[in-house]
């Protein structure tokens, strides 16, 4: 997939340019359409994630992270597991 082709897919899908990104690979791996979605990805292992989602993430009446509305990343997936 080109740089183009992303670009095409989140137009094409309604998916803002300036959606945060999420990389989910183990090695390297050709990006195709069907390794793309909209969703909330797991920080686990990712401390900068879990930076970002602290920063972005909406917050509840006592000032904790509202996980279950924190905005949608476009995630790049090799489909592994």
């Amino acid at each position: 997939m080109t740089v183009q082709e992303l670009i095409s897919w989140c137009i094409e899908n309604d998916v803002s340019l300036e959606t945060h990104i999420a990389l989910r690979a183990k090695d390297d791996y050709l990006l195709t359409a069907d390794k793309l979605a909209v969703g909330n990805p797991y920080f686990g292992n990712c401390n900068d994630g879990e930076e970002l989602v602290s920063i972005i993430a909406p917050r509840t009446a006592d000032d904790e992270i509202d996980y279950d509305n924190v905005p949608g990343f476009l995630i790049l997936d090799t489909g592994r597991v």
